[in-house]
């Protein structure tokens, strides 16, 4: 139940440790997306037709992603035992150690991410995806902007709320709750930073196809 900005420095912990990628991006995207409290509150507050398609693309999503990137990407193995040569200590010394390694190495960018993203949420067009007739165009323009955008968790249900109470097609609020909390500007930082801008851009990519499916998939049938 973490949201994608508390489980990006997660996913470099378990990478560093496994040197697998497709498991590691499986939890990272899992924590947010799969979140059973937010789910729960989908079904409460939005049609069933946009509860099951969240549900459903969000699964699609983290069962596929980590497997084509782990399939396409060749990411140099890590090492783990060559990166920890410090001497050992007591566990509670080593914990701390290790804590604030990851810190230093995760929040610089998932602050730099949050930073981008709030400009990006002040930026976003909630009177244009109202237009009569531009459904698609209000689907990828809303997964587009979610999928960098990092909020908190449960905040992407008030903002499709907020866009369906616009005006926006069914498809927008759709992709806005596939992309939104799956992944965002912090946790591509941190996977960029763990592999490669590759891996990260595959990511993102992924992401954002899947959002605009599924929002074309509940708008257009």
């Amino acid at each position: 139940m973490l949201c994608s900005c508390c489980v990006a420095p997660v996913f470099s912990g378990v990478y560093e440790r496994s040197s697998r990628l497709g498991p590691s991006v499986a939890l990272m995207l899992a924590a947010p997306s799969l979140n059973p409290a937010a789910l729960i509150l989908t079904f409460m507050l939005f049609d069933r037709r946009i509860a099951l398609m969240r549900l459903a693309v969000a699964g699609v999503a983290v069962f596929f992603t980590g497997i084509l990137v782990e399939q396409v990407f060749s990411v140099r193995r890590i090492d783990f035992h060559e990166q920890n040569e410090a001497p050992k200590g007591p566990v509670l010394t080593t914990f701390l150690r290790e804590c604030t390694r990851t810190a230093f190495r995760a929040v610089p960018l998932i602050a730099v991410g949050v930073f981008l993203s709030m400009a990006l949420a002040f930026s976003l067009p909630l009177g244009a995806l109202s237009s009569q007739g531009g459904q698609v165009l209000a689907i990828v323009m809303v997964a587009l902007i979610a999928t960098p955008l990092a909020m908190p968790t449960f905040f992407e249900i008030p903002l499709a709320l907020v866009m369906l109470s616009a005006g926006a097609p069914a498809g927008a609020g759709v992709a806005m709750l596939i992309a939104g909390p799956a992944i965002n500007l912090p946790s591509l930082f941190t996977i960029a930073r763990s592999t490669n801008w590759r891996v990260a851009a595959a990511v993102a990519l992924t992401i954002f196809a899947v959002a605009v499916a599924g929002g074309l998939l509940v708008s257009l049938a």
